[in-house]
């Protein structure tokens, strides 16, 4: 298990260009399988999840190369359809899998997904759905065998607005016979993404970004060049390490309307921002506030992913913040490593209090779950003294080398493997 090695106490200030979106490279690797030809995906995230996909696509046969953050994706000799136990467990997102495995050979086999443990995600709502186009199920010593020799378009109604469930039917869609229309759709950035690529094959695709998304079928999907859009989370993170430590921050690469939320959030905390073409500036207050509440949800409301990030913040604001975590239950592992630092926050009935505190001091804490983990990561950098940040693997999945860009911005953080 790696670890970081953080002295914390320095501000992190200057210019950081944010690379591609980690929850739009993933679906759209999977989409890759529902072309007939060549696809050429630009800004790719060198990260750790985006590296297991691509060695999903490899397994199946897929011819992969990758050049920079450019990567080349040939699917015309794919000669399987299982995907590997092992590397379904380390990744929730081989799901889209199935979609895309469906839509492409009519047939998939798949284990239960993994990822990180931060409460109940049930794939029912993916299942239920591909059955109501014509998918039969089978679940067999802990595998689905699926099989969809005739997949027909379908008025789907989603209890949730789950972005897996959204981004699953839209790969099944695309290519079967009708049209298909998702109503409570996901709004998610994302999910526009995933569209934008379909699109750029030859999908029929219309209404993305609303609740409801009609998908015609299509006979046929043709290869495409596309470039990933920057990570919003990743933006997020890097506002709120600059604001914590009091560095003043630009963003290259990112733009507001994808992050509002999260600005909106760090205004109320007193940070000003100048907003450009491509490119997002901040200027920390000198004293950060939080006399506000705060509730997570699916998009356009404030993202889960974004929650235990702002918590960390918000732990030196002046005054108290209520965080009620609505889509996630278990999305509260790394309060208690926040409060060995020195943090004041307690939990009743699902909600956190956030209290802020005079400062917060080294530690050794341990992170459990990708955004938790990179959570304490940016506490321990406006922390007073040296801290020992253990689950770095969990960090990896989601930032490409966060040591070195906190590193250049004044930061001093090491990887130790």
């Amino acid at each position: 298990m790696g670890y970081y090695l953080v002295e914390g106490g320095k501000p992190l200030s200057g210019e950081f260009a944010v690379r591609g979106s980690k929850n739009a490279a993933l679906p759209i690797l999977a989409a890759t399988l529902l072309a007939e030809d060549e696809v050429v995906l630009e800004n790719c995230p060198l990260i750790r999840d985006f590296y297991l996909t691509l060695d999903i696509l490899k397994t199946l046969g897929c011819k992969v190369e990758l050049t920079g953050r450019t990567a080349v994706i040939d699917t015309r000799q794919i000669h399987d359809v299982k995907i590997r136990e092992e590397t379904v467990q380390k990744m929730r997102s081989s799901i889209l899998f199935l979609g895309a495995l469906l839509g492409r050979e009519k047939r998939a086999v798949l284990g239960h997904p993994g990822g990180c443990a931060i409460g109940k995600r049930p794939i029912d709502i993916h299942l239920s759905a591909f059955e109501k186009m014509g998918v039969e199920i089978r679940e067999e010593d802990g595998l689905f065998h699926c099989l969809a020799p005739h997949i027909l378009g379908y008025h789907i109604y989603l209890k949730y607005p789950s972005v897996g469930a959204t981004e699953n039917i839209l790969l099944l869609a695309a290519k079967a016979e009708g049209v298909t229309v998702i109503h409570n759709a996901a709004r998610e950035p994302e999910i526009v993404a995933l569209v934008q690529f379909l699109r750029a094959c030859g999908a029929e695709i219309y209404g993305e970004g609303t609740p409801s998304i009609m998908i015609e079928g299509v006979k046929k999907l043709h290869g495409s060049y596309f470039s990933i859009p920057f990570d919003r989370i990743e933006a997020g993170t890097f506002l709120c390490a600059s604001a914590m430590t009091g560095g003043e921050i630009c963003l290259l690469g990112a733009e507001k309307n994808d992050i509002e939320t999260t600005v909106e959030v760090l205004q109320k905390t007193g940070c000003n921002f100048i907003f450009e073409p491509d490119r997002v500036c901040m200027r920390p207050p000198k004293q950060l506030k939080s006399d506000f509440s705060l509730v997570t949800g699916p998009y356009p409301r404030f993202p889960t992913d974004m929650q235990p990030i702002i918590m960390s913040l918000l732990t030196l604001a002046k005054g108290t913040c209520m965080i009620s975590e609505t889509v996630f239950e278990a999305r509260f592992h790394h309060v208690e490593e926040l409060c060995r630092m020195g943090a004041d926050i307690v939990i009743k009935e699902g909600i956190a209090q956030v209290r802020g505190c005079l400062g917060l001091h080294g530690a050794e804490v341990y992170g459990r779950d990708l955004r938790g983990g990179a959570a304490l990561l940016i506490a321990a950098l406006a922390a007073e003294g040296k801290s020992v940040i253990f689950g770095a693997e969990y960090v990896e999945r989601g930032y490409e080398k966060i040591e070195n860009a906190f590193s250049l911005l004044g930061g001093n953080v090491r990887l130790m493997e």
